[in-house]
């Protein structure tokens, strides 16, 4: 690219950041997909779970929970999910009675969710976990869960930071993009303060990817942001995706892995309800070209999934994790 980033200088820390009102987690497990969805609003947050098991894979089951300040709702308890498969009793357990948030739509501490299936913890996240089994009295499943997707929007106006584990470390991601009219648009990618990619000419480069490396951990990094530069960037988005291809510590002991074509498949699994409304006025009223994008979204995941071409894709790690990040104007 136009950059070498051993000679770029720590970004300066942005006047403000950005700040996530919805993610969207899939998780792969022996038994099918789990995704979930945490939500923040004005009036409170929500938790979307979604699901379907690989032996009945026509029924999509869907779990609601809605986080209430101030009003009564069920901080810790629990409910029976029904199927049209008989054989399978599933439950899902929670406790957010000690959960402690921060700005964002996840909780922080002080939670856990789990799902039970024919007396298995199939999945099971938050920092209680030792508090769940035995709550639940669930069996530990043979091979943990994977988490192969990650989905986040965050809002903000030039800056966007998020967070992915790799290398066994928690880094900050900070993508600053500057599409203003009064200066050549330019695209930057820095890991914890230090700029591994710049995207020069981007009104040319509107939409690409490209290969870095950060702590000998390969990471794809590909990007959309025709909306901005062509469209209403009020009402359009820009897309990033980062794909981490070595991730060990994602496998598990059973050695569970999944290639970037099933994870690919994953990408718009769960998609719905609050993060397709998110997305509505997008869809409707952005350019033909940026509409044609999205439309790819519905059945399967963004434009950026398209760009890397078939050779590329058979050079990627078999084991890895992908996030992504829908960047909107405030």
């Amino acid at each position: 690219m136009d950059l070498d980033p051993s000679a770029v200088e720590p970004p300066v820390e942005p006047p403000y950041s950005s700040s996530a009102n919805l993610t969207t987690c899939v998780y792969h497990t022996d038994l099918g997909i789990f995704v979930l969805t945490w939500y923040r609003n004005v009036v409170g947050r929500a938790l979307h779970i979604d699901f379907r098991l690989d032996d009945h894979d026509e029924d999509l089951s869907t779990f609601r929970l809605y986080i209430k300040p101030f009003v009564f709702w069920r901080r810790r308890s629990s409910k029976r999910i029904n199927l049209s498969i008989k054989t399978r009793k599933i439950e899902i357990f929670w406790d957010l009675t000690k959960v402690k948030f921060n700005s964002g739509p996840e909780p922080q501490s002080g939670f856990y969710v789990g799902v039970v299936v024919d007396g298995e913890m199939t999945l099971l996240v938050g920092d209680s976990c030792n508090e769940a089994y035995k709550r639940t009295r669930a069996r530990k499943p043979e091979r943990t869960h994977v988490l192969v997707l990650r989905r986040e929007h965050v809002v903000g106006n030039k800056y966007y930071t998020t967070k992915a584990k790799f290398g066994g470390t928690i880094r900050d991601i900070f993508i600053d993009c500057r599409v203003g009219l009064e200066d050549e648009p330019t695209l930057c990618f820095s890991i914890d303060r230090k700029r591994v990619l710049e995207v020069k000419r981007l009104k040319w480069k509107f939409r690409g990817n490209e290969r870095i490396e950060v702590d000998g951990v390969p990471i794809q990094v590909s990007w959309d942001v025709y909306n901005w530069l062509f469209d209403d960037a009020r009402l359009g988005h820009a897309v990033f995706m980062f794909r981490f291809e070595k991730m060990e510590e994602l496998k598990d002991e059973g050695g569970m892995i999944l290639s970037p074509q099933q994870q690919l498949q994953l990408c718009g699994f769960g998609m719905n309800g609050f993060e397709w409304k998110k997305m509505k006025k997008s869809l409707l009223k952005t350019g033909s070209s940026s509409s044609s994008s999205m439309s790819s979204a519905s059945s399967g995941c963004s434009s950026v999934m398209e760009w890397a071409s078939t050779e590329e894709s058979e050079l990627q790690n078999p084991s890895g994790f992908s996030l992504l990040v829908y960047a909107w104007k405030n």
